[in-house]
């Protein structure tokens, strides 16, 4: 199963669920804090304060986490966003950074009038910090396990990377794509989740597949240091 970090939660099926799992805003999940210094890396007067991990990547640039996606891709879905909730937390001392952005889209569903059809995006970027493994890693192998979804790589994305995805049909259609990629001094995790009403049309995978792929290459250059 995976826990949502926004609204955009549709059970699929017996005890699957699709969202945006990714955290930031208002959302149930937050950016992970800055792990605290053991008692060797306080810095005293004679040591300088750890240093997060060097590399090619850094969000200097960014002052909005939103701007790393384009969401114009949703609208296929749905065409009425909601307001977006984002998230920057610069690094500090040995804590590398992270970004975070949700996105959505509504609309009323053309079979009942009623149901709210949803369409999300969302991105999550941490920069590695000083001691610390990758995000990348606790990502990757916190969602090893989920059953009902296709996993794969990518080739040509990053120095590592992951897909994992779903569609369902009952009881309504649902489908959800998740991109994750390590490179360098980053990782970056991009979800893409779609929700229709009961009687709609079957969602296709790969229409997911291209949008999480090509926003996963997105955000890596635009993080990319001159």
């Amino acid at each position: 199963m995976v826990v949502a970090a926004v609204g955009l939660v549709t059970v699929l099926g017996v005890g699957v669920a699709i969202g945006l799992s990714v955290s930031g805003g208002s959302s149930t999940g937050a950016v992970p804090a800055p792990t605290p210094a053991s008692p060797s890396l306080v810095p005293s007067a004679t040591t300088a304060p750890p240093s997060a991990a060097p590399g090619k990547y850094s969000m200097t640039a960014i002052a909005n986490a939103c701007d790393l996606l384009d969401s114009t891709p949703l609208t296929k879905w749905s065409s009425t966003p909601t307001p977006p909730t984002h998230r920057e937390d610069p690094p500090s001392g040995g804590y590398g950074g992270g970004l975070t952005c949700d996105l959505k889209y509504t609309s009323t569903s053309p079979i009942d009038g009623v149901t709210t059809d949803e369409a999300g995006i969302g991105v999550r970027v941490e920069f590695t910090s000083a001691g610390e493994p990758p995000g990348y890693d606790r990502w990757n192998n916190a969602g090893a396990a989920q059953q009902g979804w296709s996993t794969g790589t990518i080739p040509g994305l990053g120095a590592r990377n992951y897909w994992r995805g779903i569609a369902v049909t009952d009881p309504a259609p649902g489908a959800s794509y998740v991109v994750g990629v390590q490179d360098s001094n980053v990782s970056v995790e991009v979800q893409v989740a779609v929700h229709r009403a009961r009687g709609e049309g079957p969602l296709k995978l790969d229409d997911l597949s291209a949008i999480a792929q090509s926003q996963a290459r997105t955000v890596l250059e635009r993080l990319k240091q001159p």
